[in-house]
């Protein structure tokens, strides 16, 4: 066998390799899906009191609460 017939095959091999991957890529079909708030989750996250005694907003607080829901939801 010469080199190019082995260069020919290894080449072949990595072809069939790639086609294969690409039948067997269905790892999409297993992800779980995204879950987001519900009307009645985000109502009960604005209903917290987010602003404190100098009337400034607490976004960071707001952000962790957001945060926390959907990572409960999404676990």
């Amino acid at each position: 066998m010469t080199e190019e017939d082995e260069e020919f095959q290894r080449l072949e091999r990595e072809v069939k390799m790639r086609r294969m991957a690409e039948e067997d890529d269905d790892t999409q079909m297993y992800k779980k899906p995204w879950v987001g708030l519900t009307e009645l989750e985000r109502e009960e996250i604005c209903d917290l009191k987010w602003w404190d005694w100098e009337d400034s907003f607490d976004i960071e607080g707001f952000a962790r609460a957001i945060e926390a829901k959907l990572r409960e939801k999404n676990a």
